[in-house]
């Protein structure tokens, strides 16, 4: 059961690279974060009604706001912005370096040691991001590369500087609480969102609504159920098929295919990942041996 909520897991979040594509021609980028997390602070809401996690502390609230604004708000604005002047199989490609940023950033504030092979990972995975970002594309195609790089970084930073809170917060609160303080800014949009909304077609509406119940609200639920089931190296693994499900996704419903350059970066990108959650799978391991 819990490789089958991983695996169902990454299937959603592929889902909404194309959905976001697909809603871009009748939303602004604002719009589309607006709704899809109106929806999924609704869904997290609903489960605090319901007493699954309590309120955050009162002098906690400053820093985990900001990593909401950092995590939902500025990462979302520059995922969709970014995803909206590349292919949806190229953004992917690029967003599955996260770990490569995550591992950096542990090394500096959280002193966790990074081994050989994780140097040579992410080594390999800066090339394939280049490789992917420097390749001939559409009109805009850097600046959208530029902005889906700085919203690795941003979630990276919202994955490290949280985790610290896991020792006083579960996973489902953390996630709960980052999604609806993320959403408040976004809420600046709403004056402009009643026309769209209502000149939108069905097609539009079900791609936003299924990012938001499933993508971001069920989605992390599934997630933390894996998690706590199975060990964070083998979870994370499932991050791999990720890319395969959005460039079939995105083949069939927006006819984007991969250019050679974004195959071979991404098949670049995902052996220098591999070898990072490989060695940190090992490490993990050896230390609990000790």
């Amino acid at each position: 059961m819990p490789y089958l909520a991983a695996f169902t897991t990454v299937l959603l979040w592929a889902f909404a690279f194309p959905a976001s594509k697909a809603a871009l021609p009748f939303f602004t980028v604002e719009q589309i974060v607006l709704l899809r997390y109106i929806i999924a602070s609704a869904f997290y809401i609903a489960l605090f009604a319901m007493g699954m996690f309590p309120l955050p502390k009162k002098k906690d609230l400053p820093v985990i706001s900001a990593l909401a604004i950092l995590g939902v708000t500025v990462y979302q604005l520059l995922f969709v912005f970014g995803l909206g002047r590349v292919t949806a199989a190229a953004a992917s490609m690029i967003i599955t370096a996260n770990p490569v940023v995550v591992s950096l950033l542990a090394r500096a504030f959280l002193k966790e040691s990074l081994g050989w092979l994780s140097w040579v990972g992410i080594l390999l995975s800066f090339g394939g991001v280049a490789v992917i970002s420097l390749a001939k594309g559409a009109d805009g195609a850097l600046i959208g590369y530029g902005a889906l790089l700085v919203a690795v970084v941003s979630i990276a930073i919202f994955f490290v500087f949280q985790k610290p809170y896991f020792k006083h917060y579960s996973p489902l609160s953390m996630t709960s609480y980052t999604s609806i303080l993320g959403t408040m800014p976004l809420l600046y949009w709403i004056p402009g969102i009643i026309q769209p909304a209502m000149d939108a077609p069905v097609s539009a509406w079900i791609s936003i609504i299924v990012m938001g119940v499933f993508s971001s609200g069920i989605g992390f639920l599934l997630w933390f159920y894996a998690l706590s089931r199975l060990p964070a190296g083998i979870v994370s693994s499932f991050l791999f098929l990720q890319p395969v499900f959005v460039t079939v996704m995105a083949w069939f419903w927006l006819q984007e295919w991969p250019t050679n350059e974004t195959v071979i970066g991404g098949v670049v990108v995902l052996v220098g990942v591999s070898l990072i959650l490989y060695n940190q799978a090992r490490q993990s391991a050896h230390t609990k041996n000790r």
